[in-house]
Protein backbone atom coordinates (compact mmCIF):
# COMPACT_ATOMS: atom_id res chain seq x y z
CA UNK A 1 0.00 0.00 0.00
CA UNK A 2 1.69 3.38 -1.39
CA UNK A 3 0.93 6.89 0.43
CA UNK A 4 0.45 5.52 3.69
CA UNK A 5 3.04 5.45 7.33
CA UNK A 6 4.48 2.41 8.58
CA UNK A 7 2.43 2.82 11.43
CA UNK A 8 -0.94 2.50 9.68
CA UNK A 9 0.35 -0.24 7.37
CA UNK A 10 1.31 -2.61 10.50
CA UNK A 11 -1.94 -1.84 11.92
CA UNK A 12 -3.79 -2.89 8.69
CA UNK A 13 -1.37 -5.71 8.51
CA UNK A 14 -2.90 -6.55 12.33
CA UNK A 15 -6.32 -5.58 11.15
CA UNK A 16 -5.60 -8.84 7.93
CA UNK A 17 -4.09 -11.28 10.49
CA UNK A 18 -7.47 -10.77 12.69
CA UNK A 19 -10.03 -10.75 9.79
CA UNK A 20 -8.23 -13.76 7.90
CA UNK A 21 -8.20 -15.68 12.05
CA UNK A 22 -12.09 -14.65 12.39
CA UNK A 23 -11.86 -11.67 14.66
CA UNK A 24 -13.93 -9.73 12.90
CA UNK A 25 -14.90 -7.30 15.66
CA UNK A 26 -10.97 -6.74 16.17
CA UNK A 27 -10.02 -6.10 12.82
CA UNK A 28 -13.19 -3.72 12.36
CA UNK A 29 -11.69 -1.65 15.67
CA UNK A 30 -7.98 -1.51 13.99
CA UNK A 31 -9.70 -1.05 10.62
CA UNK A 32 -12.06 2.18 11.23
CA UNK A 33 -9.44 3.58 13.97
CA UNK A 34 -6.71 3.55 9.96
CA UNK A 35 -10.23 4.91 8.48
CA UNK A 36 -9.95 8.39 10.64
CA UNK A 37 -6.69 8.97 9.12
CA UNK A 38 -6.93 7.69 5.81
CA UNK A 39 -10.71 7.62 4.72
CA UNK A 40 -10.32 6.66 1.34
CA UNK A 41 -7.99 3.49 1.84
CA UNK A 42 -9.26 1.11 -0.74
CA UNK A 43 -7.93 -1.78 1.80
CA UNK A 44 -9.48 -0.84 4.86
CA UNK A 45 -12.88 -0.47 3.34
CA UNK A 46 -12.93 -3.39 1.69
CA UNK A 47 -11.83 -5.39 4.47
CA UNK A 48 -14.25 -3.53 6.81
CA UNK A 49 -16.87 -4.27 4.42
CA UNK A 50 -15.88 -7.87 4.50
CA UNK A 51 -15.93 -8.03 8.02
CA UNK A 52 -19.27 -6.43 8.47
CA UNK A 53 -20.27 -9.46 5.72
CA UNK A 54 -18.97 -12.10 7.74
CA UNK A 55 -20.68 -10.79 11.44
CA UNK A 56 -23.60 -10.50 9.54
CA UNK A 57 -24.01 -6.65 9.36
CA UNK A 58 -24.96 -6.91 5.76
CA UNK A 59 -25.86 -2.90 5.97
CA UNK A 60 -22.70 -1.89 7.33
CA UNK A 61 -20.90 -3.75 4.37
CA UNK A 62 -23.19 -2.55 1.79
CA UNK A 63 -22.44 1.06 3.38
CA UNK A 64 -18.37 0.30 2.80
CA UNK A 65 -18.63 -1.69 -0.48
CA UNK A 66 -20.01 1.36 -2.21
CA UNK A 67 -17.58 3.59 -0.57
CA UNK A 68 -15.11 1.52 -2.02
CA UNK A 69 -17.45 1.57 -5.77
CA UNK A 70 -16.91 5.12 -5.25
CA UNK A 71 -13.24 5.33 -5.42
CA UNK A 72 -12.80 2.00 -7.62
CA UNK A 73 -16.36 1.69 -9.66
CA UNK A 74 -14.72 -0.43 -12.73
CA UNK A 75 -13.06 -2.94 -9.92
CA UNK A 76 -14.89 -6.09 -10.83
CA UNK A 77 -13.77 -7.49 -7.44
CA UNK A 78 -15.64 -5.20 -5.21
CA UNK A 79 -18.88 -5.32 -8.24
CA UNK A 80 -18.72 -9.22 -6.98
CA UNK A 81 -18.25 -8.78 -3.22
CA UNK A 82 -21.37 -6.23 -3.40
CA UNK A 83 -23.31 -8.62 -5.61
CA UNK A 84 -22.96 -11.40 -3.33
CA UNK A 85 -23.67 -9.26 -0.46
CA UNK A 86 -27.49 -8.74 -2.91
CA UNK A 87 -27.38 -12.33 -3.61
CA UNK A 88 -27.29 -13.37 0.27
CA UNK A 89 -30.17 -10.90 1.58
CA UNK A 90 -32.30 -12.12 -1.27
CA UNK A 91 -32.17 -8.67 -3.02
CA UNK A 92 -32.26 -10.04 -6.51
CA UNK A 93 -32.64 -6.80 -8.73
CA UNK A 94 -29.49 -5.05 -6.85
CA UNK A 95 -27.52 -8.17 -7.41
CA UNK A 96 -28.65 -8.57 -11.27
CA UNK A 97 -27.37 -4.78 -11.44
CA UNK A 98 -24.22 -5.44 -9.62
CA UNK A 99 -23.58 -8.40 -11.46
CA UNK A 100 -24.44 -7.06 -14.94
CA UNK A 101 -22.03 -5.07 -14.43
CA UNK A 102 -19.33 -6.92 -13.60
CA UNK A 103 -19.76 -9.41 -16.56
CA UNK A 104 -19.71 -6.56 -19.11
CA UNK A 105 -16.07 -5.39 -17.74
CA UNK A 106 -14.95 -9.02 -18.33
CA UNK A 107 -16.53 -11.29 -19.97
CA UNK A 108 -15.07 -14.38 -18.58
CA UNK A 109 -16.06 -14.68 -15.26
CA UNK A 110 -18.12 -18.51 -15.57
CA UNK A 111 -19.55 -17.64 -11.64
CA UNK A 112 -20.68 -15.20 -12.38
CA UNK A 113 -23.03 -16.02 -15.37
CA UNK A 114 -24.47 -18.74 -12.87
CA UNK A 115 -25.05 -16.08 -10.60
CA UNK A 116 -26.96 -13.97 -13.15
CA UNK A 117 -28.92 -16.86 -14.06
CA UNK A 118 -29.87 -17.69 -10.66
CA UNK A 119 -31.23 -14.01 -10.25
CA UNK A 120 -32.99 -13.63 -13.44
CA UNK A 121 -35.19 -17.47 -12.50
CA UNK A 122 -35.38 -15.81 -9.05
CA UNK A 123 -37.18 -12.63 -10.91
CA UNK A 124 -39.08 -14.60 -13.08
CA UNK A 125 -37.64 -13.00 -16.16
CA UNK A 126 -38.40 -16.24 -17.51
CA UNK A 127 -37.79 -14.83 -21.06
CA UNK A 128 -34.63 -13.21 -20.34
CA UNK A 129 -33.70 -16.23 -18.41
CA UNK A 130 -33.84 -18.30 -21.21
CA UNK A 131 -32.19 -15.75 -24.02
CA UNK A 132 -29.33 -15.36 -21.46
CA UNK A 133 -28.47 -19.32 -20.75
CA UNK A 134 -29.13 -20.15 -24.60
CA UNK A 135 -26.04 -17.98 -24.92
CA UNK A 136 -23.69 -18.79 -22.23
CA UNK A 137 -24.39 -22.70 -22.43
CA UNK A 138 -22.84 -22.19 -26.13
CA UNK A 139 -19.93 -20.37 -24.26
CA UNK A 140 -19.86 -23.07 -21.26
CA UNK A 141 -21.36 -25.97 -22.55
CA UNK A 142 -20.36 -28.38 -19.82
CA UNK A 143 -21.83 -25.89 -17.15
CA UNK A 144 -24.51 -28.16 -15.59
CA UNK A 145 -25.36 -25.15 -13.63
CA UNK A 146 -26.23 -22.70 -16.58
CA UNK A 147 -27.61 -25.95 -18.01
CA UNK A 148 -29.98 -26.08 -15.08
CA UNK A 149 -31.59 -22.99 -15.64
CA UNK A 150 -31.86 -22.88 -18.92
CA UNK A 151 -33.67 -26.13 -18.92
CA UNK A 152 -35.97 -24.84 -15.98
CA UNK A 153 -36.75 -21.68 -18.09
CA UNK A 154 -37.33 -23.58 -21.01
CA UNK A 155 -39.97 -25.70 -19.35
CA UNK A 156 -41.37 -22.75 -17.35
CA UNK A 157 -41.91 -21.14 -20.80
CA UNK A 158 -43.57 -23.80 -22.19
CA UNK A 159 -41.15 -25.26 -24.54
CA UNK A 160 -40.81 -28.99 -23.21
CA UNK A 161 -39.58 -30.58 -26.12
CA UNK A 162 -36.17 -28.01 -26.46
CA UNK A 163 -36.07 -28.12 -22.08
CA UNK A 164 -35.87 -32.17 -22.63
CA UNK A 165 -32.58 -31.42 -25.02
CA UNK A 166 -30.80 -29.40 -22.56
CA UNK A 167 -31.51 -31.72 -19.76
CA UNK A 168 -30.17 -34.72 -22.46
CA UNK A 169 -27.02 -32.53 -22.84
CA UNK A 170 -27.03 -32.03 -19.03
CA UNK A 171 -27.40 -35.81 -17.68
CA UNK A 172 -26.80 -37.29 -21.12
CA UNK A 173 -29.80 -39.55 -21.51
CA UNK A 174 -33.54 -38.80 -19.92
CA UNK A 175 -35.07 -41.21 -17.51
CA UNK A 176 -38.87 -40.72 -17.53
CA UNK A 177 -39.51 -44.09 -15.42
CA UNK A 178 -43.00 -44.76 -15.67
CA UNK A 179 -43.78 -41.09 -16.18
CA UNK A 180 -45.52 -40.25 -19.42
CA UNK A 181 -44.71 -36.93 -21.33
CA UNK A 182 -46.59 -35.77 -24.77
CA UNK A 183 -44.03 -33.90 -26.52
CA UNK A 184 -45.45 -32.14 -29.39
Amino acid sequence: MKDINKDLENNFNKAEKLRTTGDYDGAIKLLLNILEKKENLLPALNSTANCYFQLNKYDLAEKYYLKCLKIEPENTILLNNLSLLYLKTKNFKKALSMLDSSLKKDYKQEIIVEQIAYCLSELKLINEAVKFCKKFAEIYPKNKIILSYYRRNLFRNGKFEEGLAVYQKETGVIELDDDKINIK
